[in-house]
């Protein structure tokens, strides 16, 4: 505004029409000029709070985050927009390491990273995130920024807090570099060194000042500026508007190697009239326009700061009610969309239902796949739930793979049961996943509950327990709730409960089933079972508690205790003569942890019993979960000596490539396939195919659930080595196991005598 007052006082005696003429004009390119320099402003500002709320962001998500600014179609003269991050060259070879790591997304090119110049450098300057108007990368990966006419200029603006702009490129290609520093918590500090301490890095952002220019001066005929930068061997032109023939110049030094230059026709009186004014006013106000550019840049504005904070108070708040990875409403804010729901069907008699969606199996894409084609299946999940539901309708990600979905009025003419057939059908079809060959197959189980609740918490908890029970019944269905499913959330509640104290009150005790050589009917080992004496209640079934144990995370400690307990019975019996196996279960909760090394140490070396003779067995389903770390845990159990068994083998899913990585010594055949061998041609095969299979490995077979002569006789005529169930004994206490030594078994001709080996 200075510019244009100055060319007023200059032009006072020319006529005040003229003068009028002048200031209107002037007006008219200044706002425009502020108009541009403000939504940069607010870009820069935005871009600002991106990288310090997202530390860790990929180039997708950022990415994703210059499309939801729209930052190409609010701003025609950006052409390209980059974080850029100032590596020592100490941390050079991490940086590479990261950049050409494919989970990181940095490098979508797959271009091995190489510094471009080469040489060795104290520093250097990358940009890591970018976006540019052609979806072209800004700079070549690797391409040090700090070696190139911008790097003095970069540096200089991590040091002073203040931005800088400079011109990148020649000829048409040419454009203006603004670098704006980036401090932890978006506040300038006051001093060098703690602007050296807070550095995170820039943002910078290439722009076409004749762009710019252009808008500025959009309708004024016959006015042609230029903005020219020369310093060294370096120099560039940006150009706007067109003058006609005949038209003068006028130029102005801007110092620091910018200058303007303007070309007017020269004619009449008042500021048009006059080239000195003229020349005065437009320069003014082209000078203003790189005036304005600095203040853009500047870290020591407090505009900027205030708008960084309102900028990262908007992204706290969506963050506080969406789900990062899908975009969804968490559960905060499904939460407050049932209590809006619920008002809304009391006060206009409509029904209000909620569904409660869980992905059947969606651990083993993880395990299998990885958690990355995990996350993109999530996404794919939420935007078919969306496609499935009408207008009004909520879809929402409590977390994992737990959506919800909210439905009202009209969407349930048909009832509940109607829209969760309808959730059914949408996810039926494959899902194509960039990390798997194959397109996945999906299901999922739903409970809904519908009507008016007190609270929404009780509403959604009401879905929660139908889903339990979907789940329950066999999965890929939807339940609603009733009443009744209340009671039995209730009983396992009090279970869990009881649990919680069973440990300390000395009320679980164990069991000892006897293993048998198949071909020579000798006692060769016991395998330990918790069982669990309930006050007021009795012995409890392990199938009863053993599931709960598990989800609550009591198995860990009570595992530990069963390890000491077995381990100080099988060194009883070995002082005794009896020198068999004792086998222990071991759960996937505690083979998750390093403890379950300490944990069979401590036993072992407690009891003083041996290494040997102590078998530890796990599901296929705990060997798979964590593959890297359950062989490593595995082979550490190992080096103490024990034996590793997999349970319940062939119900699972462990492929012969997967089973070769694991140090097991024996199989142990489920009872399924035991039953039906002496009825179904494909169990025998089955038992036929896995005996041989651990004849392959080395390994020794154990078969379960033998409850028959045929039975016995048929699994020795595979070569079974061992076999275990009722026809032998059923789990005995102590004292029975005590007794049963040296006994024959008496049943069908199977003798069973101790082994002293």
């Amino acid at each position: 505004m200075s510019s244009i007052f100055g060319a007023q006082a200059a032009a006072r005696n020319d006529g005040q029409k003229a003068h009028q003429a002048a200031v209107t004009t002037s007006v008219e390119i200044a706002s425009n000029l502020t108009l541009a320099i403000q939504r940069e402003q607010d870009l820069a500002v935005s871009a600002g709070g991106f990288v310090i709320g997202n530390p860790n962001a990929s180039l997708d998500q950022f990415q994703r985050w210059a499309g939801s600014t729209q930052v190409f179609e609010r701003f025609p003269e950006i052409q390209g927009i980059a974080e850029v991050v100032m590596v020592p060259a100490s941390q050079l070879s991490t940086f590479a390491a990261h950049v050409e790591d494919p989970s990181a997304g940095l490098n979508p090119s797959g271009q091995p990273f190489q510094v471009t110049p080469p040489g060795a450098r104290p520093y250097y300057c990358f940009a890591t995130l970018s976006q540019s108007r052609t979806s072209q990368p800004l700079t070549p990966v690797g391409t040090d920024l700090c070696d190139t006419v911008l790097g003095p200029g970069l540096m200089s603006t991590r040091d002073s807090g203040e931005g800088a702009y400079l011109p990148y490129g020649t000829g048409s290609s040419a454009e203006m570099v603004v670098g704006t520093p980036i401090y932890q918590g978006g506040v300038v500090p006051t001093t060098v060194q703690a602007r050296q301490d807070a550095f995170i890095g820039w943002t910078g952002t290439e722009i076409l000042p004749s762009m710019i220019l252009a808008d500025a001066l959009r309708g004024q005929h016959g006015t042609e500026a230029s903005v020219h930068y020369a310093s060294g061997t370096e120099s560039a032109t940006f150009t706007a508007g067109a003058a006609p023939a005949g038209a003068q110049q006028s130029t102005i030094e801007l110092h620091n190697g910018w200058s303007v230059q303007v070309y007017s026709l020269v004619g009449g009186s008042g500021v048009l009239g006059n080239p000195t004014v003229l020349a005065f006013l437009l320069g003014g106000i082209l000078l203003s326009l790189l005036l304005a550019l600095l203040v853009f840049v500047q870290g020591t504005s407090r505009s900027r700061a205030v708008l960084l904070v309102h900028e990262r108070t908007d992204q706290l708040r969506h963050q506080a009610l969406h789900d990062s990875l899908t975009g969804l409403p968490n559960r905060a804010l499904i939460l407050d969309r049932i209590g809006q729901m619920l008002a809304r069907g009391r006060r206009q008699h409509t029904p209000v239902a909620v569904l409660f969606l869980d992905l059947d199996n969606f651990k083993d894409i993880n395990d299998t796949l990885g958690h990355r084609a995990g996350d993109e299946l999530l996404v794919g999940v939420g935007t078919r739930l969306g496609s499935a539901l009408r207008e009004g309708d909520t879809v929402g990600r409590l977390g994992g793979d737990e959506f919800v979905v909210l439905t009202e009025g009209a969407s349930l003419a048909s009832g509940a049961g109607i829209v969760a057939d309808r959730i059914l059908d949408v996810l039926s079809t494959p899902f194509e996943i960039a990390d798997s060959d194959v397109p996945l197959a999906v299901t999922a189980s739903i409970g809904c509950a519908e009507g008016d609740r007190s609270t929404p918490e009780e509403l959604l908890q009401d879905a929660d327990i139908a889903l339990y029970q979907a789940k329950a019944a066999g999965k890929r269905r939807a339940v609603c709730f009733a009443p009744s499913m209340q009671k039995a959330v209730d009983d396992h509640r009090h279970l869990e409960v009881d649990l919680q104290g069973a440990l300390l009150a000395d009320q679980f005790f164990l069991e000892y089933q006897p293993t048998i050589d198949l071909s020579t009917g000798v006692f060769t080992g016991v395998e330990a079972l918790i069982r669990w004496r309930r006050p007021e209640r009795g012995v409890v079934q392990p199938d009863d508690f053993i599931p709960a144990l598990e989800s609550t995370g009591i198995i860990v400690p009570v595992g530990t205790w069963v390890l000491q307990e077995a381990c100080r019975q099988g060194a009883r019996w070995h002082e005794q003569g009896y020198r068999f196996t004792v086998s222990v279960n071991v759960s996937a909760r505690q083979l998750e942890r390093d403890r379950i090394i300490d944990d069979v140490h401590d036993a072992l070396k407690t009891s003083g019993f041996d290494p040997g003779s102590l078998i530890l067995e796990l599901t296929e389903t705990a060997l798979m979960h964590d593959v890297e770390q359950t062989v490593t845990r595995l082979g550490l159990l190992k080096a103490l000596g024990v034996r590793i068994a997999i349970d319940d083998f062939g119900t699972g899913y462990s492929s012969l490539a997967y089973l070769r990585q694991f140090p097991i010594d024996v199989l142990k055949i489920d009872r399924s396939f035991v039953s039906g061998i002496s009825d179904t041609t494909e169990s025998a095969a089955l038992v036929h195919t896995l005996v041989q299979l651990g004849k392959v490995l080395g390994l020794e077979t154990i078969a379960e659930g033998i409850e028959t002569d045929d039975q016995r006789i048929r699994l020795a005529d595979e070569q079974v080595d061992t076999g275990q169930g009722f026809l032998f004994a059923r789990p005995l206490s102590v004292d029975d196991v005590d007794r049963l030594l040296g006994v024959p078994a008496g049943k069908s001709g199977a003798s069973v005598t101790a082994s002293s080996r």
